[in-house]
């Protein structure tokens, strides 16, 4: 009897949706010159950040910030009442951008408690949330201010709130981009750091973000991956950036050796996806679209994994998701009929080229990230599919 295990996450998977790599989470570590880190200190009123906010020039939502708004109203509540308590609150940290723009950086869940109290409307302008307005409850010490708004405080009460002054550690703009990269990880290593696409959205600004939540949020990308791969810390975003990036170097594919993946991204990124027109942006659409049907039509439920011909399936695999993309998206209409024709051959090369201690099977296991393991395992895989066409 076929075994249906794939469905029960039970090989390998970590909480992405993606099989584990080695290198899963590796730190984050760019060199760069520690002279260039521009970093300022300052305390801000909530009054003056909230006048930032009604001129757009607070970003509330930032691609790299994890969703806005979460905290229950018990917890928004006591919050309130330590500031009405007057208890300092931890510092906040804001990433500024070329025009004076603060990105909220850490701090997200905080400041929109307060805005959430004081302007409601606000709030769900910038957010595009529809929270109603808050009311306290569940106060500790302060209960005779349950079920209150901020309308309805004593204007001693109303003032705390507004004139409260924080600390922000303001990451200026004058701060390379690969400065910038290292620092965010190095401010996020408590509780839930930053991962690393979390820490390129909130770098690299530019239209290029919001094209790759189109694409990860594609019907096509969604039924290929049966929307196995998460959201919530962007995974499906890299996923994405990985094929594009490869994509968009042409035939054969092959990144420079001397970067890591990281660098790869941030580089491509940078000085390539933040200057695409539409034009091109389609055009990387239409060839990410076409690799999807096509990886599905011939690899069938085993598609990015290497569980090829085998009853059990393994999580999907980064390293194959991008190789049999990036190869399939250079064969011409014709090949990919002939290939969806020989399927089963083509499994079957695989299946023998996934062989331990092969070149394919290595280079999806050890270093995975690097530029060798990428340019060897697209290599491979183009040949897989040559010898296929071939035969």
């Amino acid at each position: 009897m076929q075994d249906d295990r794939d469905d029960q996450n039970y090989i390998q998977e970590d909480e992405s949706g993606l099989e584990k790599e080695g290198e899963e989470f590796p730190d984050i570590e760019v060199p760069f010159d520690p002279s260039k880190i521009d970093i300022q200190v300052k305390t801000i009123s909530i009054s003056t950040l909230q006048s930032r906010l009604k001129n757009d020039e607070l970003d509330l939502t930032p691609d790299f910030q994890r969703q806005a708004n979460v905290w229950d109203v018990k917890r928004k509540s006591r919050l309130i009442e330590s500031v009405l308590l007057r208890i300092p609150l931890p510092s906040f940290y804001l990433s500024e951008d070329e025009d004076g723009v603060y990105a909220v950086v850490d701090g997200l869940q905080r400041l929109c408690t307060l805005f959430h109290f004081m302007d409601y409307a606000e709030l769900n302008r910038v957010t595009e949330a529809k929270l109603d307005p808050l009311r306290l409850n569940d106060l500790q010490y302060l209960k005779e201010l349950n079920k209150s708004s901020f309308a309805e405080l004593d204007r001693k009460f109303q003032r705390r709130i507004s004139e409260l002054e924080i600390t922000a550690n303001i990451i200026r703009a004058s701060t390379p981009p690969a400065v910038k990269f290292n620092v965010f990880a190095r401010l996020n290593q408590g509780g839930m750091p930053l991962n690393a696409q979390e820490i390129r959205n909130a770098i690299y600004p530019g239209n290029w973000r919001k094209k790759l939540q189109v694409l990860a949020k594609s019907q096509t990308f969604l039924n290929v991956t049966e929307r196995k791969i998460k959201t919530q810390r962007q995974q499906d975003l890299e996923l994405v950036l990985r094929f594009v990036a490869l994509w968009q170097l042409g035939k054969p594919f092959q990144r420079p050796l001397n970067q890591t993946l990281d660098d790869f991204l941030n580089d491509t990124v940078e000085k390539v996806l933040r200057h695409w027109d539409d034009a091109r942006w389609s055009f990387a659409t239409q060839a990410f679209d076409r690799a999807l049907k096509a990886a599905q039509s011939i690899f069938g439920k085993h598609v990015f994994r290497k569980s090829v011909n085998s009853y059990t399936r393994t999580p999907i695999n980064r390293g194959l998701f991008e190789a049999q993309l990036i190869a399939l998206s250079a064969q011409s209409d014709e090949n990919i009929l002939r290939l969806t024709e020989q399927q089963v051959l083509v499994k079957s090369k695989l299946q023998h080229g996934l062989k331990p201690g092969s070149s394919l099977a290595s280079s999806l296991l050890y270093a995975t990230g690097s530029a060798d393991a990428s340019n060897t395992r697209i290599k491979e895989m183009s040949n897989i599919l040559q010898e296929v066409l071939d035969a």
